[in-house]
């Protein structure tokens, strides 16, 4: 279950109160965006503008009811988690008591054997220090 469908349940279970008082004012629209054209996008639109086919100024996007929906559910989450200590699971420590690890025998025929050459290897040191 990902992000946008759990904080959608999430809303759903907030019940139809919460839709109610949310308003399409609380929806952040922006102003006029400039885009700078590619040179085909210019060549397009003197094209456009010297032909006999209609075309619009500017157009508005409003958002669907799908995306206020899915705006709300996300309102409602980030709402739920501000409210909820239990929400809050991310900032949680727990503290797991100490775990022992036994080898195994490989492991252990390993160490001795690892053990063995640092032993003799000290004492060919010595001896050769010695000398």
């Amino acid at each position: 279950m990902n992000a946008k469908s759990l904080a959608f349940a999430i809303a759903l279970v907030a019940g139809t109160g919460f839709a109610s008082n949310v308003q399409a004012s609380d929806i952040v629209t922006l102003e006029t965006v400039q885009v700078r054209p590619s040179a085909d996008q210019l060549i397009q639109a003197q094209h456009e503008a010297t032909s006999s086919i209609p075309t619009l100024a500017a157009v508005q996007v409003r958002p669907t009811v799908g995306q206020i929906v899915e705006l709300m559910a996300e309102q409602a989450a980030t709402q739920l988690a501000a409210a909820s200590p239990i929400a809050n699971v991310a900032n949680w420590v727990v503290s797991l008591p100490a775990v022992t690890v036994r080898p195994d025998v490989q492991q252990m025929q390993a160490l001795a054997a690892e053990l063995a050459a640092e032993a003799v290897g000290n004492v060919v040191a010595k001896g050769l220090a010695s000398n």
